[in-house]
């Protein structure tokens, strides 16, 4: 079997061809923001699932397939501006962010742009439950980033409050890329349904080992700084944990919005606890669940669902 890149080769030279002809530089310092944030990498996670579900349908959609997929990649980009924005953000992917480097008003613009082009990239797409399932979620991603700002440094949410978080920052635009894909391409119902579950679940355990990855992993890998999360009082799965845990921690942890200067204290706990061993052994359970559901793709397809997988997992090694 060829490896994952040489077996999608062909659809992203399709797919960053859509995304460049979208961006191209037009004088205006939002277009050229654009683009050079989509060349800057990052995974593509999202419309490689897209790819990879469309592969399951009709070949003859694959043009719908390909829009959808440098849809989502864009929107994603979208989402990650915006992010910047609210964190005060100065780094991303090891570069100076559109906030820092050109203001608030460019980065809003830049965000906009993405978001804007993202919707008419899919505008032709005819599927009877396509655009209302699209125009949903943007919702869901947009009121999931006003609740995490509601939640900033409130050391009393709930675990629902966490997940419903980390679902529609994460794991919905995962889920997103595989219902798009396969409506686009026409795929049956059940198949769909199958991938819909693996996307949620592996969504799910990508954001839990990022929220972990905070705490232990390295700037250059991270793409942001570590401990930003804490610092801007995100509070994430093993924060949570230990708060439950540790009554001392819990303490801190409700008095830090007024005592900044704590946060080197709550990091030292929360490295020095079972907290991160606690919330990466959730993160395995969703992975796990998210494998079951790949019993009925067909492959190749299901083999390489499956070595995206492991590549997630295996960041929590």
């Amino acid at each position: 079997m060829v490896s994952l890149k040489k077996y999608l080769a062909p659809d992203f030279i399709k797919v960053d061809r859509l995304i460049k002809e979208s961006l191209k530089p037009k004088g205006v310092l939002s277009n050229d923001l654009s683009l050079e944030l989509y060349k800057s990498g990052g995974k593509k996670i999202r419309p490689t699932l897209s790819i990879l579900a469309g592969r399951l349908g009709n070949p003859d959609k694959m043009g719908d397939v390909y829009k959808v997929s440098a849809s989502l990649e864009l929107l994603h980009m979208a989402t990650l501006v915006h992010d910047d924005i609210i964190d005060d953000s100065d780094m991303r992917r090891g570069r100076a962010t559109a906030y820092y480097e050109y203001g608030y008003f460019q980065a809003v613009s830049t965000g906009n742009l993405l978001l804007s082009t993202a919707v008419h990239l899919v505008s032709d797409i005819e599927h009877p439950e396509f655009h209302q399932t699209y125009s949903e979620a943007i919702e869901q991603i947009v009121s999931g980033e006003l609740l995490q700002f509601n939640h900033q440094f409130n050391s009393g949410q709930s675990y629902d409050d966490y997940y419903k978080k980390i679902y529609r920052k994460t794991a919905l635009l995962i889920v997103l890329s595989v219902r798009l894909g396969s409506y686009a391409s026409h795929l049956d119902e059940e198949t769909m349904e199958d991938l819909t579950g693996f996307a949620k679940h592996i969504g799910l355990s990508f954001q839990i080992i990022d929220d972990c990855l905070d705490f232990t992993g390295n700037e250059a890998a991270l793409g942001k700084p570590k401990f930003s999360d804490l610092a801007n009082g995100h509070f994430t799965l093993p924060v949570l944990l230990l708060r439950d845990q540790d009554e001392r921690f819990r303490q801190d942890l409700a008095d830090f919005k007024d005592r900044p200067e704590l946060l080197d204290e709550l990091i030292s706990q929360i490295i020095g606890s079972g907290a991160l061993e606690e919330a990466m052994d959730i993160s395995s359970r969703h992975y796990d669940q998210a494998i079951s559901h790949l019993e009925g793709i067909s492959e190749p397809v299901r083999s390489y669902l499956l070595e995206i997988a492991e590549k997630l997992e295996k960041r929590l090694k």
